[in-house]
């Protein structure tokens, strides 16, 4: 299903990289502007933008959170949590959240249009359109950028005020989890199904901030970085025996089909001490693997982690 999606997009890239290329980017309603500075150089953002595209639904959920209108978002997957986006007949489809419609989104005139990560490296085309914003999150300081993030949006909208105090309850709750995860001597794995599979994700991965921010102790040491995580076997993960397992089930975001848990927790698995504790959790895909970097998925990720150290 994917795949389809993939090709889809690159097919309008390609078609209509020709014309986007002239195109400058529109001008906005109030010509006042902002200059911000993210991982891709500094942007000349317009303050309080009417028409704004978002391409990252970790960002959807703070506007969402925070009463920020949003002009156009990528209906292809949609988080449950954000879900009213997609049916809302006045917010526009942009395209594939892994792949922008550029024809789609120049006819909605954005303001401003937001991206992270996954779309990346459409940056450049996107802000032939519009001024783009790169609101992604690191895996070297998640924390962080989350709460610059929060800023930035808080300098765009003139709310600085109430994207501060969504930090410093984020900062705290990342606080109070850290000293209860501190001093456990669980060592876990997050693993992700895909139709049979199973990958890990260590301290490098798009979920390092578990171990880096919240201190768990992880019972497999992996230091990949692939954004689909490491393919591991049964017998691997028995023989490292963890003490809490997290499983994201990635086909059911994808195809619509849940996972089997008695596939999952097979003879090797009852091995560990997870499954004899039962301290196996299956994780929320619109979550942790749609969503992610927002209000709302930063507090639920904290809390379904913390499920593994009560």
């Amino acid at each position: 299903m994917i795949n389809k999606s993939i090709l889809l997009g690159l097919i309008v890239s390609a078609s209509w990289a020709a014309t986007s290329c002239n195109q400058t980017p529109k001008e906005t309603a109030n010509s006042e502007t902002i200059t911000l500075h993210t991982s891709k150089g500094s942007v000349d953002a317009p303050k309080n933008p009417k028409n704004v595209v978002v391409f990252d639904m970790g960002t959807l959920e703070t506007f969402q959170d925070l009463g920020l209108s949003v002009a156009g978002i990528p209906k292809d997957f949609v988080a449950t949590q954000v879900h009213k986006y997609k049916v809302d007949a006045n917010v526009k489809d942009a395209g594939s959240i892994i792949q922008p419609n550029l024809e789609l989104v120049s006819s909605i005139h954005p303001d401003l249009i937001i991206i992270s990560d996954v779309i990346a490296s459409e940056y450049h085309k996107l802000s032939q359109i519009a001024p783009t914003l790169f609101l992604g999150t690191s895996k070297d300081d998640f924390t962080g950028s989350i709460i610059k993030n929060l800023k930035t949006i808080g300098q765009v909208y003139g709310i600085s005020e109430q994207t501060d105090k969504k930090s410093l309850v984020i900062q705290q709750k990342i606080s109070d989890a850290k000293k209860k995860i501190k001093d456990s001597p669980k060592k876990l794995m997050i693993l992700m199904y895909n139709s049979g599979t199973l990958s890990s994700f260590g301290t490098e991965s798009r979920y390092g901030f578990i171990f880096k921010d919240l201190g768990a102790k992880p019972a497999y040491r992996n230091t990949e970085k692939a954004i689909h995580g490491t393919i591991v076997s049964n017998e691997l993960i028995s023989k490292v025996n963890p003490d809490i397992l997290y499983i994201i089930d990635r086909t059911l975001m994808m195809d619509g089909v849940a996972l089997n848990r008695s596939e999952v927790e097979n003879v090797l698995i009852q091995r560990t001490n997870a499954y004899k504790t039962n301290n196996i959790h299956y994780l929320d895909p619109n979550v942790w693997y749609i969503s992610g970097g927002g209000t709302y998925s930063v507090n639920r990720m904290i809390d379904d982690i913390l499920l593994g150290y009560k």
